[in-house]
């Protein structure tokens, strides 16, 4: 029972350094909020755990081989995101100009339609992000390392320590984009604009970064 109660402690001290910091799907979660609510953070919480539980599970047995593969497969999962991130970006863009025109009598129409489309939102930018999957194979890793001492009780304990923040800061970041809906047009159109900057800035920092790997890579 102490170990356990040590491994929960660690898994709580380690887990905001990557659920808690900035990225794409944080900024995706308010944008999704401010067109679903609090409900649409939940989505992209359950789209990113879809991936990201088998993952961490994975790790327990394979992660030797995920490193290898990870580092071999980082320059095209860079190009996949980069183009989802960028396109999201565009959609956000288009909407926020539509909704500043007075075309858009439901703004983020368009862009999420239903509880699919956000699911997929946390999953893709899950599962293609490779800073995401680094992050498990060396910060998160020394508590998949501990929770497999403890075999399945282990696994589960360290997991539900972890998940929980995901769930509570996407869903917390959701209901503040959900709250321009009642702020009015403006606010909402400007949201909207803003995250889709920050989203093409997070795609153009993995753009140079995957530029920079590629003539590494052919320098002699």
């Amino acid at each position: 029972m102490k170990d356990l109660r040590r491994l929960v402690l660690a898994t709580l001290t380690i887990t905001p350094s990557g659920a808690l910091s900035p990225g794409p799907l944080s900024a995706s979660a308010a944008a999704v909020g401010a067109m679903l609510g609090p409900w649409g953070g939940f989505l992209i919480a359950l789209g990113h755990m879809a991936v990201e539980l088998p993952y961490v599970a994975a790790l327990h047995r394979f992660a030797g081989l995920l490193k290898g593969g990870l580092s071999r497969l980082k320059i095209p999962m860079n190009i996949v995101i980069i183009t989802f991130l960028w396109f999201f970006s565009y959609l956000l863009f288009k909407d926020s100009i539509a909704i500043l025109r007075g075309e858009s009598s439901s703004p983020g129409g368009p862009i999420i339609s239903g509880p699919l489309e956000a699911f997929a939102v946390g999953a893709a930018l899950t599962g293609f992000n490779v800073y995401f999957l680094a992050w498990w194979l060396t910060v998160g890793y020394p508590i998949i390392e501990e929770s497999s001492k403890l075999g399945l009780k282990g696994f589960v304990a360290m997991y539900i320590s972890h998940v929980w923040m995901d769930y509570a800061w996407l869903i917390m970041l959701a209901v503040g984009g959900g709250a321009t809906r009642v702020l009015g047009v403006l606010p909402y159109a400007i949201l909207l604009a803003a995250l889709a900057a920050i989203l093409t800035v997070f795609a153009l920092k993995i753009a140079l970064d995957t530029a920079k790997q590629v003539i590494q890579g052919r320098a002699p």
